[in-house]
């Protein structure tokens, strides 16, 4: 777990996360803060663009355990499965667009 987020720092995510376009990242991946808001949560950067613009989020701050000190949280052993992929595109089918879920990949 992060003590105090700062934006322009580096984290590693804690989960694998599902963007609603089919995009996924991995636990480990390297994000950036770029937010922070009493009400909205913390904004985070993943390393991608979508229609050219950064891949970004804002995120809860029920959700800050998705984030970990750089480099301390190991990529998952194996790939998700198809199937869990599958049922989590299905979920996501029906959401707003740029919506995303977290997974944690060692349940799937």
């Amino acid at each position: 777990m992060v003590e105090a987020l700062k934006i322009g720092q580096h984290y590693s995510t804690s989960y694998g996360t599902l963007w609603k376009d089919g995009t996924y990242f991995p636990r480990g991946t390297e994000v950036t803060v770029v937010g922070l808001h009493l009400d909205q949560g913390f904004c985070v950067r993943f390393p991608a663009l979508q229609d050219g613009e950064p891949l970004e989020t804002w995120e809860d701050w029920s959700e800050v355990d998705f984030l970990a000190e750089p480099g301390s949280v190991e990529p998952p052993p194996r790939p998700l499965s198809r199937a869990v992929l599958a049922e989590a595109r299905d979920v996501l089918s029906e959401a707003e667009d740029g919506c995303h879920l977290h997974l944690d990949e060692d349940e799937a």
